[in-house]
Formats: structure tokens, sequence, C-alpha cells
């Protein structure tokens, strides 16, 4: 049997407080995982016999959880960030800071619509529709972020007509 709802209530108010210390130190998600062991602890068939000891299990393993997901995020987007993910020929790289500092530079929306398509790997419509924008315009958008990013990084000299 699930637990009552005025069980529940005594527990959030006599022990919300005291999870949030335990998990604190642990995560800084924590807010999350106390309310996310509650939602779980009012999902329970049956309820548990003993649960304050359930509650803290469950918050300790939601805040390593979550800094398992933190940690395998963060090496995602290292990863990602490499020079090697701006190079599209090996051949010609360009130096990963001059390459951010020139996407940095764009205009807000140049910027979202050459991350996206480049990086992201959506299509134009799907920009477009990420954007508010039609597809043509997202497709002149994303020429127009790549003529400023060649004209940061080529010099004269270099450029072809």
């Amino acid at each position: 049997m699930p637990m009552a709802p005025q069980t529940l209530a005594l527990l959030i108010e006599s022990h919300a407080a005291v999870l949030q210390v335990l998990v604190r130190s642990r995560t800084p998600h924590w807010e999350d995982v106390v309310q996310e062991a509650f939602c779980r602890l009012a999902q329970q068939h049956p309820a548990p016999d003993q649960p304050v000891a359930w509650l803290f299990t469950v918050c300790k393993n939601l805040a390593e959880n979550a800094n398992r997901t933190d940690r395998r995020r963060t090496r995602r987007e290292t990863i990602k960030a490499l020079p090697e993910a701006f190079q599209s020929d090996p051949g010609q790289a360009l130096e990963h800071s001059e390459t951010l500092a020139a996407v940095e530079a764009l205009e807000s929306t140049l910027k979202d619509t050459l991350v996206a398509r480049i990086w992201g790997g959506l299509g134009f419509e799907e920009i477009g529709k990420l954007l508010g924008v039609s597809a043509p315009t997202a497709f002149r958008r994303y020429e127009s972020a790549l003529r400023q990013i060649r004209d940061i990084l080529v010099s004269p000299t270099e450029r072809t007509p």
C-alpha cells in the first residue's frame, strides 16, 4: 500500500532539511536530489518499512548518480571542445583559440546558427524552427557567419574572390 499523503508531508517537514545537509556536501544538485528522493518515496508500493533510512540511502545514491552524470558530461564536452572537433580538414588545422575567438566575435543569432549547424548537426529547417525563422533565413545567417569567420581568420592576401 502506498504511503499516505499526510505521512509523506510529515516526513518532508521533519527530514527534508536534514537530507539537504547530508547531500549538500556531496553534489551541487542537492535540492534536486532531495526532491527526487521524496518523489520516489511517494511512488513506492508498498511503502518502505523504514522510510527515513530509505530516504537517506536514496539521497546518497542519487547524489552519486548526479556526480557521475556531471563527470561524463564534462568529459564529453571536453572531447568535443578539442581542436580536432573544429577541424573540417585535418591538413589545414586552425588554432583552437583563434577559432573560438572568431566564433565568439559573431553576433548571437549568427553564432547560434553556426553552432547548431556545424557542431549540432541540425538542418536548416530544424535551425529555423529552433530560432523562430524560416529555413532560407537560417541558411543566409549560416553563410553570413562563415563569411565573417573567414574574414577574421584569413588574411586579405590569402582570400580568393
